[in-house]
């Protein structure tokens, strides 16, 4: 059998050891509750910084009681849908007695990590992510502490976690028919980037209703990737070319009116399902009343698609 490369963990006893001062000191650094003169604050920072040590304080909340926080990590709030999804978690939170603390990871991945730490930090009892385009750094450290945790909107294809996402796939290839039906037979699809998963999904749905199609159809796809300025001119180039397209879907970016259903009905079965299990008697049961009761009522959603593990 190979032995195992993987890095142990820094404990508290091993901050102490290279800081050459107490555990009891070092946990005063860390959680801030007794002063500590500049001297040994610096030293057992420096040691914290060389041995990458990061504060269990979900742990100590366990031994304290459970901190009734939830964390919410979001790529952003500027957009309408992140925003109504960011007010539904608070709403469902707050009426069942939980308080939320909001983060955000900018789309990147070491900055959603770094964000989700501070979380774990803080005690929150449970996670809701909507995750950035590689949140796999993020995902195996919140598995590794035992927090848990549901995955919203964008599917991670991670069975460690429970996820509460649309059927993307399903859904564009339903848009498409319809548009058909109504007579378009040329199609313009617009998203930020191919990479993301959820766009593959889109993708996909697309090519399964161009395969349906009982006459050929055309199907194109603009990427706008972080530049929204070049959106109109790229938009009229396509209107003008040879074939130019009698319909366009653009991906994720729905208007206010239109997009305020979807992030209610997916947030809510998501902070119900994240709430069954904080409540469940073992994280993981599929068992417990208030978590099944919480699966059906999401699932009583068309929109929203429920992934347990």
């Amino acid at each position: 059998m190979k032995a195992s490369t993987t890095k142990p963990r820094a404990r508290i006893t091993d901050v102490a050891r290279r800081a050459r001062v107490s555990v009891g000191t070092v946990s005063h650094v860390v959680t801030g509750v007794v002063q500590v003169s500049a001297e040994l604050r610096a030293r057992v920072q420096k040691a914290i910084d060389a041995l990458g040590y990061v504060p269990n304080f979900h742990a100590q909340g366990l031994r304290r009681g459970p901190s009734r926080v939830i964390g919410v990590c979001l790529p952003h709030a500027s957009t309408a849908y992140l925003n109504d999804l960011s007010e539904t978690f608070e709403d469902v939170a707050s009426r069942n007695g939980y308080g939320v603390m909001h983060v955000y990871s900018r789309h990147v991945a070491a900055t959603e990590l770094d964000r989700i730490k501070e979380l774990i930090r803080y005690r929150v009892d449970g996670l809701l992510l909507v995750p950035s385009t590689a949140p796999r750094e993020s995902l195996d450290f919140v598995h590794a502490k035992g927090v848990p945790l549901v995955v919203v909107d964008r599917p991670t294809g991670d069975a460690r976690f429970d996820h509460v996402v649309l059927d993307n796939r399903k859904a564009m290839r339903e848009v498409v028919t319809r548009l058909v039906a109504l007579g378009h037979a040329r199609i313009l699809f617009v998203c930020r980037s191919r990479d993301r998963q959820v766009t593959q999904h889109r993708l996909q749905g697309l090519e399964d209703a161009r395969i349906a199609a009982t006459s050929p159809l055309p199907i194109s796809c603009l990427e706008l990737r972080h530049d929204e300025a070049l959106l109109g001119g790229a938009l009229q180039r396509a209107l003008r070319g040879r074939s130019p397209p009698d319909t366009a879907s653009r991906s994720g970016h729905e208007p206010p009116q239109q997009a305020r259903p979807l992030p209610d009905r997916r947030g809510r079965a998501a902070a119900l399902y994240l709430l069954a299990t904080l409540h469940a008697p073992a994280f993981g049961t599929t068992t417990h009343p208030m978590r099944d009761a919480a699966v059906r009522a999401a699932l009583a959603h068309a929109t929203a698609n429920v992934v347990s593990t």
